[in-house]
């Protein structure tokens, strides 16, 4: 999230089909939920659960329901986006299937946020797959969604401060625009009357508040290092980089954050 971006373009907007195609004498096959069955009969916790149990149903389910008229609904567009960036997940990032999903669910999770963004998990989904799709789009479009992803996490985080995920993407947000180089910085303020701004110290700040909720995340630490790096402060990174490589490794991603760590405490003093 939020690292070099795809230059490639693509038209994000997604099709909303208006409230006069709805017809209530539609209905699916038993297989299927139909938008009414999952309002009156079944419920949006039933779609919670089938989006953890079989996100790809649940995204099958909740598309006929979106196109019987549900497509104003908040409640079933950000669960549409959190179904889209479920089964994005099973594919490697440069598969083509990843990023159609990943922006179609952005799609989805903007427009639950427009209609609807008082309420807490519709902010966090709109910002976790906008922050998700700026791997995919260009530098222009990666700075304008990246104030959008900072807006939705504010939101949010102004709902809940505890929110250890969004803390760290807003960490990670303040952290990539702090070590913008030159030439980006000069490219943002060409398209930008007023470019984005943050520093190291306030990717700091939500990096330590995430640690204080959930210990041992090992991604979450390297960055806190990383920070203490970039601040010249290596007898704190150093803390935080033993604190790591102590941590064991559940997957690939983390064995290499380990390994990161291993050598900068090399570099730094460990």
């Amino acid at each position: 999230m939020y690292d070099d971006a795809n230059e490639s373009g693509y038209n994000s907007s997604v099709p909303l089909p208006s409230s006069s195609q709805f017809d209530p004498s539609v209905v699916l096959p038993s297989s299927s939920l139909t938008y009414r069955d999952s309002i009156q009969e079944v419920g949006m916790e039933t779609l919670d659960k089938l989006i953890e149990d079989n996100a790809q149903k649940a995204y099958d389910d909740m598309k006929k329901m979106y196109a019987e008229g549900s497509s104003k609904d908040p409640e079933l567009l950000w669960r549409l986006g959190k179904a889209c960036h479920s089964i994005a997940s099973d594919y490697d990032r440069m598969n083509p299937k990843k990023k159609e999903l990943v922006l179609e669910g952005r799609g989805y999770a903007q427009a639950a946020a427009s209609l609807n963004d008082h309420k807490f998990i519709i902010l966090k989904w709109a910002a976790i797959l906008t922050g998700s799709a700026t791997d995919y789009v260009g530098t222009k479009e990666k700075i304008e969604q990246g104030n959008v992803f900072k807006s939705y996490l504010d939101k949010a985080l102004a709902m809940d401060s505890k929110e250890y995920s969004l803390l760290h993407m807003r960490g990670r947000y303040a952290y990539s625009v702090a070590n913008l180089s030159w030439l980006e910085r000069k490219a943002a303020a060409a398209f930008f009357a007023t470019p984005p701004e943050a520093t190291i110290d306030e990717a700091l700040r939500d990096f330590l508040a995430a640690n204080d909720v959930r210990k041992g995340w090992i991604e979450n630490i390297v960055y806190i290092a990383r920070c203490y790096i970039a601040k010249k402060d290596s007898k704190n990174a150093v803390i935080y980089l033993n604190e790591a490589i102590k941590l064991e490794a559940t997957d690939d991603s983390e064995k290499e954050l380990i390994d990161e760590a291993k050598g900068l405490l090399k570099k730094h003093g460990g």
